[in-house]
């Protein structure tokens, strides 16, 4: 089976699909080239709108970091704050989106490896690999579904996943709340990342489905609470910006 046919069998037929991935571990490319181009066209399609906004919250933490401080000294300091523009926007967004989900890869292809014969796996690195780039498709599927809601709206989503849930109207305050960004990372595609993610440990290592699956949430959970460490931090530190 090779990379496209892969590609169109994932969505009804993930076990096949991604059985053919692992006997042919070189098609991790194909999933790479489409994470890493989502990126580049939801970055590319959002710049106008989330440049307005990334200025407007820049300009809101100075006013709320200068609202005590002498004339002169918040003058200085609104002079020192440099405007988001398209290049630092899509250098930003894209390049350190890209570094950063390649560096994921990596690191969720060891997880697996290493986790999956621990627990009593056949794990090959090659095969275990691909398999997991692959489960990060539904990713790709949100960025475009997000390049819509931007062409359509002319806008970009308020929030991201469920965080609307729990949202206060704050986005300051939000960000420094773990519940929001827990749930900012929860959303049918994290879901569906479980599932392929699960199937795909299945197929490669061959553990058995219950294993794969706890496997597959334990790693998802793991990236999770990677990102809540600067919001325990910030939140252990207190903030002065808040209020």
């Amino acid at each position: 089976m090779n990379a496209v046919q892969v590609l169109f069998r994932i969505v009804d037929r993930p076990a096949e699909a991604l059985r053919g991935a692992v006997e042919r571990p070189r098609t991790w490319w194909l999933p790479a080239i489409l994470l890493a181009l989502g990126l580049l066209v939801v970055s590319w399609f959002s710049a106008p709108y989330g440049i307005v906004q990334a200025n407007e919250r820049t300009q809101e933490m100075i006013d709320r970091i200068t609202a005590q401080m002498p004339a002169e000294t918040a003058t200085a300091v609104r002079q020192t704050a440099a405007e988001m523009t398209v290049p630092r926007y899509l250098l930003t967004a894209v390049g350190l989106g890209v570094v950063t989900a390649a560096l994921g890869w990596v690191l969720r292809g060891a997880l697996a490896h290493f986790l999956s014969m621990m627990g009593g796996g056949t794990s090959t690195w090659g095969p275990t690999f691909a398999a997991c780039v692959w489960s990060m498709l539904p990713f790709f599927v949100r960025d475009m579904l997000i390049t819509g809601y931007v062409l359509v709206f002319s806008g970009i989503p308020e929030h991201a996943g469920l965080s609307f849930l729990v949202q206060s109207g704050d986005w300051l305050a939000d960000s420094r709340n773990l519940c929001y960004v827990i749930l900012s990372n929860t959303d049918p595609f994290a879901l569906w990342h479980i599932v392929l993610l699960a199937v795909a440990l299945h197929v490669a290592t061959r553990l058995g489905k219950g294993g794969s699956f706890f496997l597959a949430l334990g790693i998802w959970a793991l990236f999770l609470g990677l990102k809540l460490i600067p919001v325990v931090v910030g939140s252990a530190l207190g903030s002065p910006f808040m209020g």
